[in-house]
């Protein structure tokens, strides 16, 4: 009989923190950085490229911004990953012009709250009504969308399983197909 190990040091705060993490919009970027201590010593202004990062919460104005140390760059590897590529740095999951029941005028209005997905609307404080109208509509809109996203997750899943057996059997039948074919041209060439 096996028995399953528990890890009881398991750090709570670190998965609430990868969780919240989920809903910010992340950027890192390149900037050119005055030296205050090498510009004294020169006598004149010295500036060194540091890579930098920003940090938006949706539905809010107010940015962070410094620079992009080791723990910043751990913290959000895929945003890391995406710069360091030169990609454009894109928020996790449904962005906002993909849903057919938000107008162009409200994505756009979301996006200067730094709310790029749906996700992110679903999650935003609700301290913030007071800054668009129907706020609380959307946000309820966005939080069924992904309740029924959810609950559809499994039928894809199974339909996308479907589809590739579907695919296996048609490409078995084909080489069944072709093997006769051969057994057949086989037996004639005997006789």
């Amino acid at each position: 009989m096996s028995t399953q190990e528990i890890d009881f040091a398991m750090n709570f705060e670190e998965a609430q923190q990868a969780e919240s993490d989920k809903k910010l919009f992340v950027v890192f970027f390149r900037e050119a950085v005055h030296n205050e201590f090498k510009s004294i010593e020169a006598g004149r202004p010295i500036f060194e490229d540091k890579d930098m990062i920003r940090i938006h919460t949706p539905g809010s104005r107010d940015t962070t911004v410094g620079e992009a140390h080791y723990g910043y760059q751990q913290r959000f590897p895929r945003q890391w990953a995406q710069y360091k590529q030169n990609l454009e740095q894109t928020t996790s999951g449904t962005p906002l012009s993909a849903v057919p029941w938000l107008t162009v005028g409200q994505v756009a209005e979301l996006s200067v709250f730094n709310v790029k997905s749906v996700e992110q609307l679903a999650s935003m404080p609700d301290s913030i009504a007071n800054k668009f109208m129907n706020h609380q509509a959307l946000k309820q809109q966005a939080t069924h969308y992904l309740e029924a996203a959810a609950g559809a997750a499994p039928l894809l899943k199974l339909q996308a399983e479907l589809s590739k057996r579907d695919a296996q059997i048609t490409e078995l039948q084909q080489v069944v197909k072709a093997m006769q074919e051969s057994m057949q041209n086989m037996k004639v060439a005997k006789v």
